[in-house]
């Protein structure tokens, strides 16, 4: 199957033997659609546990090929849109249920890391938010307030030389530094998974899109045949349109990235000091980092839901030129430099703006809403799917957004209007932080 460019991280890991398509008619333990961090961290987790289940992954494309695969790379806690937000939303002793849950997945992915010696180039340095602007330093400053009031561990507030001292952007004037986060490859971390899920005998099939899924007799159909399962999991987060009860729920928003050249020793030596991520602190964050071999990737900058949900823009030229932009206005240094790549991809949001995963029927089970910030956040829920389909009861399954009431999405074109309408509010916002 031809695919559209899925990015730089699946391009630099090169080539790799790819898995049988699924035919026939088959029965398994549990069957699981979406070959990501998702499925194949639930999959491992369930064999772990259980190494007598029979496990079968289906995966539409090839593995990693979704948000999996494309993602920035950072391993971190953020839940939601914000601490804040969240708080404000859900209240503070869930918000605080949610940090910790956040601090538990950036800790659990470093324990896969070294328990499967995955290569991945993991690196567990941390991770600034900075603040450029005056009104960014206040919405800053009082995050950090709501942080030290719940009594949030691992966060730091540095001065602006503080911050200069770790990377140099003339603009920056404070930050909040994160213990808990580190920077991965995505595209060779989900492919490591891949190794220890088939060592641990899951099996895995690529270019096996599921066509329908039968929720009564949990069955899923594919082009040539179909698995029926005592337990299913719809691991697919932003590409979940296709199952009826996960459209109304979710929305796939686009976000986009763009790629620097391999810059010149220097600047990692008197700009860029120390080898960690940057956000800045807006709703439509700009995210930022250094590649294992030089390049500075950046991305963000805006959302973009396409009308009736659909998954085909892997580019988007006009975000490809702001992004460049910002890049030379954020480190002066680089006015000369090369952009080699850009590409972008879905996430998934839900209406309430936090994750969500639990069943949907009786033994038929998703996970949905991201937000963007899933790296960690996947792997772990991982672990909470596994339990949750073995009927163990432990704290990750009492979590308040697990096994919880999603709200319901309108259908087109009021889905259209509403994703439109939180964008344009969202986006006056961070207007009117820039301006302040």
């Amino acid at each position: 199957m031809a695919q559209p460019y899925a990015g730089f991280w699946q391009e630099e890991a090169g080539e790799r033997p790819l898995q049988p398509s699924f035919s026939g008619r088959e029965k398994a333990d549990v069957a699981i659609c979406g070959a990501g961090f998702t499925g194949l961290s639930t999959a491992i987790h369930l064999k772990e546990k259980k190494p007598h289940l029979r496990v079968m992954v289906v995966e539409k494309d090839r593995v990693g090929w979704g948000a999996s695969g494309r993602n920035a790379g950072f391993a971190m806690r953020l839940f939601g849109l914000s601490l804040e937000a969240t708080a404000l939303l859900h209240g503070v002793e869930k918000a605080k249920e949610a940090d910790r849950y956040m601090r538990e997945a950036v800790a659990h992915v470093a324990h896969m890391v070294e328990k499967y010696e995955l290569q991945c180039h993991f690196t567990p340095r941390g991770m600034m938010t900075v603040a450029s602007t005056p009104g960014e330093l206040r919405q800053l400053e009082k995050e950090m307030k709501l942080a030290e009031r719940m009594g949030l561990p691992g966060f730091r507030w540095l001065d602006a030389e503080e911050t200069r001292d770790r990377v140099d952007s003339p603009g920056y004037r404070a930050a909040r530094f994160d213990d808990h986060a580190a920077l991965l490859h995505p595209a060779r971390l989900v492919r490591e998974l891949l190794r220890v899920a088939l060592e641990k005998g899951v099996e895995v099939y690529e270019d096996s899109p599921c066509l329908e899924v039968d929720l009564r007799r949990k069955i899923f159909r594919l082009p040539q045949g179909e698995i029926q399962a005592e337990a299913l999991l719809l691991a697919t987060n932003a590409y979940s349109g296709f199952v009826p009860y996960l459209h109304r729920r979710q929305l796939p928003i686009f976000t986009y990235i763009a790629l620097t050249e391999p810059l010149p020793p220097a600047f990692f030596r008197e700009v860029w000091r120390e080898p960690i991520g940057i956000e800045d602190f807006r709703n439509y964050l700009h995210y930022y980092r250094p590649t294992p071999d030089g390049r500075l990737l950046f991305g963000g900058g805006d959302a973009l839901y396409y009308f009736g949900g659909r998954l085909d823009r892997p580019t988007h030229p006009s975000l490809y030129r702001y992004l460049q932009e910002k890049v030379r206005r954020i480190f002066p240094q680089l006015k000369e430099v090369a952009f080699t790549h850009h590409w972008g991809g879905p996430i998934s949001a839900t209406l309430d703006l936090i994750p969500a995963l639990g069943a949907m029927a009786p033994d038929v089970y998703y996970s949905i809403g991201c937000m963007g910030h899933g790296v960690a956040l996947t792997q772990y829920n991982g672990l909470t799917l596994a339990e949750l389909i073995l009927g163990e009861d432990t704290s990750r399954t009492q979590a308040f957004f697990v096994r919880r009431k999603v709200p319901r999405i309108p259908g087109e074109p009021l889905r259209t209007l509403v994703a439109g309408g939180i964008r344009r509010f969202l986006r006056w916002q961070d207007r009117r932080g820039e301006r302040a």
